[in-house]
């Protein structure tokens, strides 16, 4: 949200123009001006190293919960479809709250 990864692909570009050439994860010496450039995007962005696993757990959570809410959405319509059919019509809806997953497993 902040901008964060244009600025990053801002500065992997930079570091490639300087070195002439793609840059290589085995290449230890440029990966180094790299990571320094990403602390200056950090530091700039106002994002401690110290809060990175936070920002990463929130970030995570927050791709679950909109996958959860995408896949609830699925099986509504799903669902939906199916009551629709025809050779559903006549079938009694089962109340939830008295089915027991025991009878299933």
């Amino acid at each position: 949200d902040m901008g964060a990864e244009a600025m990053m692909m801002e500065a992997l570009e930079k570091v490639e123009k300087e070195i002439k050439k793609p840059l290589l994860r085995s290449d230890k010496k440029n990966m180094g001006l790299l990571l320094a450039e990403f602390e200056k995007i950090n530091k700039k962005l106002g994002i401690r190293k110290e809060d990175l696993p936070k920002i990463e757990e929130e970030l995570e959570l927050e791709i679950a919960k909109s996958e959860l809410t995408e896949l609830k959405k699925e099986c509504v319509e799903a669902m939906e479809v199916q009551l629709k059919r025809e050779e559903f019509k006549d079938e009694e809806m089962p109340d939830v709250k008295k089915l027991d997953i025991r009878n299933f497993l």
